[in-house]
């Protein structure tokens, strides 16, 4: 292998693991920021929920993203 296709393919391992890493950072922000306005909504349902003297259910499905399910009884 002479030295250009050596540096080529040096570029193209380097380029390949640096979209790696942008799209392993992009995964960890978006399931952050999902755990984040979950939790939000969450708050913002229960207070609610108090607020009218009600009685309700909350379900985390997944405490990563705190998927939820949320019901007035």
């Amino acid at each position: 292998m002479n030295s250009i296709s050596q540096l080529l393919t040096e570029n193209i391992k380097l380029a390949l693991l640096l979209i790696g890493i942008v799209h392993l950072i992009s995964i960890i922000v978006m399931v952050l920021m999902q755990h984040h306005f979950h939790t939000e909504e969450i708050n913002l349902l229960i207070r609610g929920a108090v607020a009218r003297d009600e009685n309700y259910e909350l379900v985390i499905h997944n405490e990563l993203t705190k998927a939820y399910s949320f019901r007035i009884k």
